[in-house]
């Protein structure tokens, strides 16, 4: 579906970008003043969640959103506007797997472009102890790099800032035991698992490209679950391996399922994260949300 707009509100995440990614910003300003479109900058989801929630009160078309961060940006921007609100992610992150995997460059003439000539596309999203993913939620091995991560932060990440924290969880984790369980819409259990590592993809996205789901489909009504049931450090190590290589799948141990309703819960402290971001410990409630995102995508892409 094509959409007509002359309404923007530009969303920023002030840890994200630097240097040439930040600079296309103010380009990004002026090319919509120059094109007629009106444009609001903001940073605070509170903010914007008002914003688009009096235009629906009051009956006013909804404007599209840019949000210009990483995957972790657009996924907040999600969560605070509706199912029509159309959003186009500009990619300053570290990974920016959405935005690859939708086509979509950071700078300002193909962010225009998209803005005028793109189409929208309505896929699902996930839900997690509340909170809204659009890629992926995971439990384990790198969730807890994640939280290392995390916990030294100091603004903008780079691929070189998780070597350490990869390089410690390498030493210290012992894949805890991890209790998978899929649930029907009536609360039922259907399938239930005793695994070290889980992971419930909503699309075929990781970072540095490794392949770990390739067949999730974003607009199927489902999560895509697989699971690694080996544990310790060998096991482990194995597993990481085998992703890194693309063959883990082929692994005694390693399930595909896919399921529209997940809880993972362990006895020991194990971290989650969501969409590339540390967002807390387990015990963890999944649910899929059907087409609850629209995304403004470039005309070429699908």
């Amino acid at each position: 579906m094509k959409v007509t707009t002359s309404d923007v509100i530009l969303f920023t995440s002030p840890k994200a970008g630097s240097g040439a990614a930040r600079e296309q910003l103010p380009r990004l300003a002026e090319m919509l003043a120059a094109a007629g479109i009106r444009c609001q900058s903001l940073s605070c989801s509170h903010t914007l969640h008002s914003l688009v929630a009096g235009r629906r009160e009051t009956g006013v078309s909804q404007p599209t959103v840019i949000a210009a961060g990483g995957d972790g940006t657009i996924s907040l921007v999600a969560s605070h506007t509706f199912p029509d609100t159309p959003l186009l992610p500009m990619p300053m992150g570290t990974e920016n797997l959405l935005a690859r995997y939708l086509g979509q460059s950071n700078a300002a003439e193909a962010v225009l472009e998209t803005l005028t000539n793109g189409c929208t596309i309505q896929f699902d999203a996930g839900q997690a102890n509340g909170r809204l993913f659009l890629i992926m939620a995971t439990a384990g091995f790198d969730a807890e790099v994640v939280r290392r991560l995390h916990l030294r932060r100091k603004g903008h990440i780079r691929r070189a800032s998780y070597l350490k924290p990869i390089w410690q969880t390498c030493r210290a984790y012992r894949f805890p035991l991890l209790s998978v369980t899929a649930l029907d819409e009536s609360g039922e259990i259907i399938h239930q698992r005793q695994v070290g590592w889980a992971m419930a993809f909503n699309l075929p996205c990781y970072a540095a490209g490794l392949r770990i789901h390739p067949a999730a489909l974003g607009d199927d009504g489902t999560l895509d679950l697989i699971t690694f049931a080996g544990r310790g450090l060998i096991r482990g190590l194995g597993y990481l391996f085998g992703v890194a290589s693309g063959r883990h799948r082929r692994f005694a141990g390693v399930e595909h399922h896919q399921a529209t309703h997940l809880r993972i819960e362990s006895d020991q402290r194990v971290a989650y994260e969501l969409d590339g971001d540390y967002a807390g410990r387990l015990p963890l409630e999944i649910k899929v949300l059907p087409r609850r995102v629209r995304v403004l995508v470039p005309s070429s892409t699908f």
